[in-house]
């Protein structure tokens, strides 16, 4: 078990360990609890030092850049592609 106040993507978090499973609870911003998930085998300092390492990648603000960069690359809003979508 750790607790973090860094910004956290769990998935990621999860990768950099090797695909090993976790939980968290991040219901308190400066308390973050992170621990692994029943049955995988993974110390308190493996986790501890992953997360002192991880930097956090933002992908849902990836992709709203991609999706910015597709649509001015057609030249339509996004109010536009929503009504061309329904």
């Amino acid at each position: 078990m750790a607790t973090t106040s860094k910004e956290i993507n769990l998935s990621q978090l999860s990768r950099e360990l090797g695909d090993k499973g976790l939980i968290a609870d991040f219901n308190n911003p400066q308390e973050k609890l992170i621990l692994p998930a029943d049955g995988v085998e993974l110390t308190e300092i493996e986790l501890e030092s992953a997360i002192a390492a991880h930097v956090a990648i933002d992908e849902e603000a990836i992709r709203a850049t991609a999706k910015a960069a597709v649509l001015a690359q057609l030249g339509i809003t996004e109010e536009q592609a929503k009504l061309l979508l329904s």
